[in-house]
């Protein structure tokens, strides 16, 4: 870190991506499943970098090339040691849903008053956190960083990089099953979060009306709530989502009350957004500032979308799909007021061997609710959906285009929910 670290300070930029190397930065050869980034390191110094950080011994002796025994480590080690030099305060936030969403909003509220950086797009893992901090500028005064896993002691590893200072568990649920072995070791894993703050003495914002995050909590006393419930410190109520959630909300032993609107769909975000307030409210965010940011704050990559196609009403939800996320989507959508309902489901990834089991669930609960069509895609239900009229399944995305196409839906409410890697989003184009 002593040679590193001010040559990092030269430029501040860093990049993994050979074909996207600005001028000055330091690239950084990651080996993957299919690559070797050591492959790659003379092309990068040609595109623009100024230091290729590399672990092929081979390089060595090879100008601009700065040999280490594991890129990987390096550049984590360079982001925590840049984390620990920046000395401002960051909040970590994870969970099974909703955490992007709910750091979006975070960042909407305490960006009207702070100078605030935050996690871009979905860089949440153990190469996006480095990146995401050794991105920061300098003259910020927050950072929010997402922390994603899909392994237990993910959590633990990235809390080590990010040093928060405070934290948010949005909620635990059924998701990564097939790494985390079960909604158990989704709270094992999860809770890492808890007791990297406990052990630093950091503080909690945590949602009081979930069972789950209060016991994983334990006896950890700073605690920060929100919620339904009137114990909250910031307290939500008279929630209505036709199709876009609104709410009121005090803060607690306070008698004024605001309202806020939203561009978010589903009841289901109501707990995101109570975080966002939480979390403006305690670093002194006048409320109207909150209900701004909240109003501003438009929705985008194919999560809690409502679109208007000319043709129908899309509900278009499809970034990530598990089964907790999936059973709210539905019960945010059968909830509204429309005739004309059509569902399009994919298939939910990373549930293992509980994968079978989830899905003849969900297909059993839409026979009880008698959706009368239900279009499903993906391997996951191709022996599960029964034989009734107008339920038809999909191998992929593309086919059932090909089927839209030849029948068009016209004045219909279309619920648009899967797993990511179903790129439901591409059926937009026949509604």
């Amino acid at each position: 870190m002593e040679k590193l670290y001010p040559y990092y300070l030269k430029h501040r930029l860093v990049t993994t991506d050979s074909r996207n190397c600005p001028e000055g930065s330091i690239y950084f050869a990651l080996k993957g499943d299919r690559f070797d980034g050591n492959e790659f390191a003379a092309s990068a110094l040609q595109q623009g970098s100024s230091l290729a950080v590399v672990d092929n011994p081979l390089l060595k002796v090879k100008p601009g090339c700065y040999w280490v025994p594991d890129v990987l480590s390096t550049l984590q080690e360079l982001a925590a040691h840049h984390r620990r030099m920046l000395g401002l305060r960051v909040i970590g936030i994870t969970g099974s849903n909703g955490k992007t969403t709910t750091k979006e909003l975070m960042a909407a509220v305490l960006g009207t008053t702070y100078k605030l950086w935050f996690t871009q797009g979905n860089l949440n893992n153990h190469i996006g956190v480095p990146l995401t901090l050794l991105s920061i500028p300098a003259d910020t005064e927050l950072a929010v960083v997402e922390m994603g896993a899909n392994h237990i002691g993910e959590i633990a590893r990235l809390c080590e990089i990010a040093q928060p200072d405070y934290g948010l568990i949005t909620n635990v649920g059924k998701a990564h099953l097939e790494g985390f072995g079960s909604f158990e070791g989704v709270k094992r894993a999860k809770v890492e979060l808890y007791r990297y703050l406990e052990r630093k003495g950091g503080k909690v914002f945590v949602n009081i009306d979930s069972k789950a995050l209060s016991e994983m909590l334990g006896g950890y006393a700073f605690e920060l709530s929100y919620g339904e419930s009137e114990k909250a410190m910031v307290h939500g109520f008279e929630a209505l989502a036709a199709p876009f959630l609104s709410f009121s909300w005090r803060i607690k032993n306070k008698p004024e009350s605001y309202r806020a609107e939203t561009r978010l769909t589903g009841l289901y975000n109501l707990e995101n957004v109570l975080a966002a307030i939480a979390v403006g409210v305690y670093f002194d965010v006048p409320h109207d500032k909150i209900n701004k940011a909240l109003s501003s704050y438009l929705p985008s990559n194919n999560r809690s979308q409502v679109l208007e196609t000319g043709c129908n009403k899309v509900v278009l939800d499809a970034y990530n799909a598990n089964p907790t996320s999936m059973h709210a989507a539905l019960d945010n959508f059968l909830a509204m007021d429309e005739d004309n309902k059509v569902l399009i489901l994919g298939g939910m990834k990373e549930l293992g061997s509980e994968s079978l089991k989830e899905h003849q669930i969900l297909v059993e609960r839409l026979l009880k609710e008698e959706v009368p069509v239900c279009y499903f895609v993906g391997r996951e239900f191709k022996d599960i959906v029964p034989a009734v009229k107008d339920w038809v399944w999909f191998e992929n995305s593309e086919r059932l285009n090909e089927y839209l196409k030849a029948k068009p839906l016209n004045d219909a409410l279309v619920l648009v929910k899967g797993s990511r890697s179903n790129s439901l989003e591409a059926v937009l184009e026949s509604l």
